[in-house]
């Protein structure tokens, strides 16, 4: 038993860097300098999507996880608390492909949010979960290396190699899909017993709290947005997928880190089962109404929709 374990926590400690590299890599590699550029030029929409966030969700959150505190562990709140302090999802490119947004309008800000996670972390997470020995320079040098670096290097591949950097995305995307089923097999599988009693208890509502106030916080983010900005909803998705890859990232650097880590990904798997039915239900009344035929593979993203 403690074999398999062990087993299990060693995928943990190799997967969750892979998956930051790798889905970093492939999303830097499908977003062109012009998308990143050109949104930046947005002040509206940059402050907007920014204060949402970087503001509004951590600071409304963690008054929430306070308020339940007597109900969740001091690991999973502080997990909890990672994780609404790292914005910048790449899943987030999948989720706007389900729900026909354009590309741009998800690409774009969701590398300023990126940029903004490397630099906020840094800052609040060493202030807000103060009984973790968390350093901010530990803390900035992760996420530059593991998510900030590849998303560059992918976009710097993208410009040289434009004819190879959709094969080297879907590659690097591959990757990591695998790592993430490994991440989240392991993770869950080295906790099963608390896992097993946090889903079974209130603690559950504190996820689906935390998901529900990022969406509130995002739409309303999208009805303040500028001109680059023309789907509503698009903020709202943007700001609910909270980016696990960083979130693991920081969480795993503390000594003692199977709650937090537990969280993170009661977080992610939440956010999934909530996010994705809402993409797939809004991708498939706006293909309806623009005339494409709803197909499967256009739905997920992995098929173009044709016109009826």
């Amino acid at each position: 038993m403690h074999a398999i374990e062990a087993v299990l926590r060693l995928l943990v400690t190799i997967s969750v860097p892979v998956f930051a590299i790798a889905s970093m890599l492939s999303m830097g590699l499908r977003t062109p300098v012009d998308t990143f550029s050109a949104q930046l030029k947005d002040r509206r929409s940059v402050l907007a999507v920014a204060l949402a966030n970087f503001v509004v969700v951590p600071a409304v959150g963690v008054v929430l996880i306070g308020m339940l505190s007597p109900v969740a562990p001091l690991g999973v709140r502080e997990g909890l608390v990672i994780a609404l302090c790292a914005a910048g999802a790449p899943f987030v490119l999948q989720l706007g492909t389900m729900a026909r947004i354009p590309y741009d309008e998800v690409a774009g800000p969701m590398a300023v949010l990126l940029v903004g996670t490397v630099l906020f972390m840094p800052v609040t997470v060493p202030f807000l979960v103060q009984g973790v020995d968390v350093r901010a320079f530990d803390v900035a040098a992760l996420l530059v290396g593991t998510m900030l670096a590849p998303m560059v290097a992918g976009i710097g591949l993208g410009h040289l190699l434009p004819r190879h950097a959709d094969l080297l995305a879907r590659t690097a995307g591959g990757v990591a899909a695998v790592s993430a089923v490994l991440m989240f097999l392991s993770g869950f599988g080295a906790n099963s017993g608390l896992v097993a009693e946090l889903v079974l208890s209130p603690v559950i509502l504190l996820p689906i709290g935390v998901i529900a106030l990022a969406f509130l916080g995002g739409r309303i983010a999208g009805d303040l947005s500028g001109p680059t900005l023309t789907v509503a909803d698009g903020p709202a998705i943007l700001t609910s997928q909270r980016n696990i890859a960083a979130a693991l990232l920081v969480a795993r650097s503390a000594p003692d880190h199977d709650e937090m880590v537990v969280a993170i990904l009661l977080v992610s798997a939440v956010g999934f089962c909530m996010l994705v039915p809402y993409a797939l239900g809004k991708g498939a009344v706006r293909r309806r109404r623009a005339g494409e035929r709803t197909s499967l593979g256009a739905l997920i993203g992995v098929a173009e929709a044709k016109q009826r």
